[in-house]
C-alpha cells in the first residue's frame, strides 16, 4: 500500500487473468440491460491489480493493488482510430546492498503515451478495443530512510541520494466496456507495461547505478456513472 503499512506481493498467470476476463464478458453479455445512453462524459472509480517479474541483475519492483480513478468520454466509434493514455503507477524497489536485499524507496513512472488499435462493438451494451500504446514515462524515486542507513552501516557510505531516469514505454492492451444501464457502465482492462529506468544511488563511496525491471501486468476493473 503506498503509505508503507503492508507490502502485496503477487504473481498473476496470464492464462488465468485471460480466461477470467472472458467469463466475465460472457456473463455480462448474458444479461438484459440499458444502454449508458446518456453519456458523454463518466466519471468513476476502478482498483486496480499490479503485478511484475524479477531478472537477477536488475532491482526488484514490488506489485500493488490500489483504487484510481476512471473516466469515459462518450462511446467512441467502430473500426481503427488513436488512442491515448497516462497509466501513472508507482513501485517499490527493492536492490542488494552489502549482501543483502534491502528496500530502496518507492518508484514513480509517470508515462504519457499514444497508439493505435481497433475497436468492435458486439452489440449496443458491449464494446472490445485492442490497442498498442507507446510513449516516454518521466521516473522520480526517494529513498526510504532504512536504505540510506544500510548504504552508511554496511558500505560506509556518506551523503546518500538516488534519482530515476526518464524511459521509454510500451503497453499493449485489451479494454472492454459493458453498459450496465442508461447511467452506468462497467470498465474491465488488461495490459502489459514495459518500463525499464535506471536507479542510480550516489554516495561518498561512488556511484551505484542498475535499471529497474518496472515492467507491470495490470488489470483494471472499475465502474462509471455518466454526468452529462
Amino acid at each position: 500500500m503506498r503509505n508503507g503499512t503492508c507490502t502485496f506481493r503477487l504473481v498473476l498467470r496470464p492464462q488465468s487473468t485471460l480466461i477470467s476476463c472472458l467469463t466475465i464478458c460472457v456473463a455480462l453479455v448474458a444479461r438484459t440491460a440499458v444502454a449508458q445512453t446518456n453519456n458523454r462524459f463518466a466519471v468513476g472509480a476502478d482498483f486496480k491489480i499490479r503485478a511484475t517479474d524479477r531478472a537477477s541483475t536488475e532491482d526488484y519492483a514490488h506489485g500493488r493493488l490500489g483504487p484510481e480513478l476512471l473516466w469515459r468520454f462518450g462511446h467512441g466509434s467502430e473500426g481503427w482510430g488513436f488512442h491515448w493514455g497516462l497509466n501513472w503507477y508507482s513501485v517499490d524497489i527493492e536492490r542488494p546492498v552489502g549482501g543483502l536485499v534491502t528496500e530502496l524507496g518507492e518508484l514513480k513512472v509517470r508515462p504519457i503515451m499514444a497508439g493505435y488499435g481497433y475497436s468492435y462493438r458486439m452489440n449496443r451494451r458491449l464494446s472490445i478495443t485492442g490497442a498498442v500504446l507507446g510513449g516516454y514515462a518521466f521516473g522520480s524515486i526517494g529513498l526510504v530512510p532504512s536504505a540510506v542507513d544500510a548504504y552508511e552501516r554496511r558500505l560506509g557510505a556518506q551523503s546518500v541520494t538516488a534519482r530515476a531516469s526518464n524511459t521509454f514505454v510500451l503497453k499493449p492492451e485489451l479494454n472492454v466496456w459493458y453498459d450496465l444501464n442508461k447511467d452506468f457502465g462497467l470498465n474491465v482492462n488488461a495490459g502489459y507495461m514495459i518500463a525499464r529506468p535506471d536507479i542510480i544511488v550516489e554516495a561518498t563511496t561512488g556511484q551505484d547505478k542498475r535499471t529497474a525491471r518496472a515492467d507491470q501486468f495490470i488489470l483494471k476493473v472499475g465502474v462509471v456513472y455518466s454526468i452529462f
